[in-house]
């Protein structure tokens, strides 16, 4: 799959800092010392204070115990931190990947056109709703019927209208995308003809218009998702060609950037969220990585839009959602799981944008959360919908503390005090005086942050390339 997240194990904690261990090296250095005093004292018996004896024994000493410490806080600094680094890293690649899921634009206007007037009430009341031959073929709210391209331009007419005022309120102009979806194949003469029309209607905005070929919605969407920080109008519909008895579906979705939203309207937003790739030989683990997105909570009851699946997933969709689990509309359709073709028509690829501005029209209706499901054949994609906010849980947020770099900054210390012991001992006027206590504070102020960043920076290259194995061996398992 190009989305699992890779399922890399977190490390467990690192020992706990011990003072006692700290003290244990302080007694037995100073311990150590006065056995060596009573052993090897020169005359015998413990020398005097004004003999000399004790002040190179009280350095030999303290540079002993110093050094056994900054050992031991390297020694605990090292562990911790590539715990740190390798939990930090493992929570930053989850983040990155919900935050790529939760990508979406809302939707601020849509319409609708169905040539059933009472199919979303139906739909929400859990009426079974039945075609046959006499069922209407043609949308009469648009006027008597032109076959072909001029019952594309007809329909394409009324979805402007129907969006263009609420849309001149929050854009007067501007850049706008524009992505029409239709069952035809002539794009070209759709294409021309929808300019036409745009410059007939004499709109303020300047469009960047893109007749999308037959293939599933999933890539165009995805795509324009990452790219586009203007408004994108999407127009998806099938019109009525000569000879031919499928019914009319029209639909239009006008889509903000969540940033160009008011404040109060972001909250009950109905959202578009990034499609994801899906195989549906493997639908157990692909929906319920689907649930671990959190594109929507996962305890919000949903409505499962499918079209286009093989005929085993089409029969296995209702059960893998409950077994997962995922809470239901259980009195909407086959216990709230919809077979768009069934209930529509077979729209091919074009019915996953009708899925999609379907189940924006549903949230009127009650149902807030979607997943629309839709298969060619070759490949399959799983997108949602819903008015809830995405989730990131606290513990994803929230990064770990940084272990303290005790280890790194006695071995800055001792360094200090080696370096500069030595100096003493042959430039000792240079040392005392201005500019030898100047390089020392100049040396403490470079050697303190120095050591850690160069302790920390080789730990992270030298952990960088497991953690890379570690995750391309977690998601091929």
């Amino acid at each position: 799959m190009g989305w699992s997240l890779p399922n890399v194990h977190p490390r467990p904690d690192a020992p706990s800092w011990s003072p006692w261990v700290c003290l244990l090296i302080i007694f037995s250095g100073l311990s150590i010392s006065l056995v060596w005093v009573i052993l090897f004292s020169p005359e015998g018996n413990l020398p005097t204070l004004k003999s000399g004896y004790w002040l190179p024994l009280s350095v030999y000493t303290f540079l002993g115990i110093i050094v056994l410490i900054t050992l031991y806080t390297i020694w605990w600094e090292i562990l911790s931190f590539r715990v740190y680094k390798w939990n930090n890293s493992r929570r930053n690649m989850r983040l990155a990947w919900l935050n790529q899921a939760h990508q979406h634009l809302c939707v601020i206007r849509h319409k609708v056109l169905t040539t059933d007037i009472q199919f979303f009430p139906d739909l929400a009341s859990g009426t079974t709703i039945n075609r046959d031959e006499t069922s209407p073929l043609t949308l009469a709210e648009v006027g008597p019927l032109n076959p072909g391209i001029l019952r594309f331009e007809e329909l394409c007419q009324q979805l402007l209208r129907e969006c263009k005022t609420s849309f001149l309120e929050r854009y007067p102009s501007g850049q706008l995308t524009v992505l029409i979806q239709t069952t035809a194949a002539d794009k070209a003469a759709e294409e021309e003809s929808f300019i036409r029309l745009w410059a007939q209607e004499a709109l303020p905005w300047t469009p960047a218009i893109h007749v999308l070929p037959n293939e599933l919605p999933s890539t165009s969407w995805n795509t324009y998702l990452s790219a586009v920080r203007a408004p994108l109008l999407v127009l998806a519909l099938h019109y009525r060609q000569p000879d031919e008895n499928l019914p009319e579906f029209a639909c239009a979705l006008l889509l903000f950037p969540e940033a160009m939203l008011r404040p109060s309207e972001q909250r009950d937003a109905v959202r578009v969220f990034r499609a994801m790739p899906l195989n549906t030989g493997a639908l157990p683990r692909e929906l319920a990585e689907l649930r671990d997105m959190a594109q929507q909570p996962p305890h919000v009851k949903h409505l499962v839009w499918f079209s286009g699946l093989p005929a085993s997933a089409s029969q296995a969709v209702g059960r893998v959602v409950r077994s997962l689990p995922l809470p239901l509309h259980d009195d909407i359709a086959t216990g709230g799981v919809i077979n768009f073709t069934e209930a529509c028509a077979d729209y091919g690829h074009c019915a996953g944008w009708l899925m999609m501005a379907a189940a924006t029209e549903m949230v009127n209706y009650g149902p807030g959360s979607h997943w629309l499901l839709q298969s060619d054949g070759k490949q399959a994609s799983a997108t949602v919908v819903g008015n809830s906010l995405p989730v990131i849980r606290d513990e994803d947020r929230k990064a770990p503390p940084l272990p303290y770099p005790a280890g790194s900054l006695c071995f800055a210390l001792l360094l200090n005090v080696v370096t500069y012991g030595a100096i003493g001992h042959f430039f000792p006027e240079w040392l005392f005086s201005w500019f030898g206590v100047l390089s020392v504070l100049l040396s403490l102020t470079v050697t303190l942050p120095g050591a850690v960043f160069i302790l920390r920076f080789t730990i992270t290259c030298l952990l960088r390339p497991r953690f890379i194995q570690a995750a391309g061996l977690a998601k091929k398992e």
